[in-house]
């Protein structure tokens, strides 16, 4: 089951545009949009905690929208948004001078960047999307399950006060890399295990850190290891999404050390 972070979808509802009235019930719904309540558990980042988390909605208006070009209505896509060679290209954006990047999919991506915010070393987090066949995605998009987009944190990083196996650490920490296209309740492709890489050295750390988790594991790991592609920096609202607030208007620390349990859905 698929549960989408953008808009709650409700069991039924109308909706009208000028003459036309479609009802929507949870018969038409897809799976890509179906919700869970969020837990309001807390836990860390260690990985036992993460398991009872779901997704929370956020009321944007999108949606009901992207359900009438579902159903038929409205504008289609532009067609070199189809041409699924732009978005297969490599991440050409350019770090800071003496700074590098890293990119990791662990799941939803709001209590991965926090997590990330807060090591030293770490100066840019960003989250957005990537290895997908759809240039320029939005949230809905990915939410289909029909791009193949990933939720990933583009983590730049200061490799003389931060090791890039130190954040290979926290990624493996931070989720279940066992578990195929899901990670608790949030299910489909977009929430799956990924390292993607930027250079031969980021490569290679990566695979042998792969197989010193699979050792200590009784499961076996499906995390991708892939070059990094296009990158696709998320809608405004998702980013530093827990520090700003998150679903329940608290803000989490995002200070370099905290050590503070994250709630993941806010």
């Amino acid at each position: 089951m698929r549960i989408c972070g953008a808009a709650a979808i409700s069991s039924s509802y109308t909706t009208t545009s000028n003459s036309l009235s479609v009802f929507v019930s949870s018969s038409l719904s897809s799976p890509s949009k179906t919700k869970f309540l969020p837990s309001l558990s807390r836990f860390s980042v260690k990985r036992s905690g993460l398991f009872s988390q779901t997704r929370p909605s956020i009321a944007v208006n999108k949606p009901s929208m992207n359900l009438l070009n579902k159903l038929g209505f409205g504008s289609a896509r532009a067609p070199e948004n189809l041409d699924s060679s732009i978005p297969q290209g490599p991440d050409d954006d350019i770090p800071a001078p003496g700074q590098q990047f890293a990119q990791f999919g662990a799941g939803c991506f709001w209590g991965v960047e926090l997590a990330f915010q807060r090591v030293p070393g770490v100066t840019r987090t960003e989250v957005g999307y990537t290895q997908g066949l759809v240039h320029n995605p939005t949230y809905e998009d990915v939410c289909t399950g029909t791009t193949n987009h990933s939720e990933v944190v583009r983590v730049q990083y200061d490799p003389k006060n931060c090791s890039y196996e130190s954040l290979l650490d926290l990624f493996w920490a931070r989720h279940d890399p066992t578990t195929l296209n899901r990670q608790g309740n949030d299910v489909g492709t977009q929430y799956r295990s990924g390292i993607y890489y930027y250079t031969e050295e980021q490569e290679k750390a990566a695979r042998e850190s792969l197989e010193q988790q699979q050792k200590q594991l009784n499961r076996k790991i499906v995390t991708e290891i892939l070059p990094a592609k296009k990158f696709y920096r998320a809608e405004e609202y998702h980013q530093q999404y827990l520090e700003k607030g998150g679903r329940f208007g608290f803000g989490q620390s995002a200070a370099k050390g905290c050590n503070d349990p994250i709630r993941c859905y806010g």
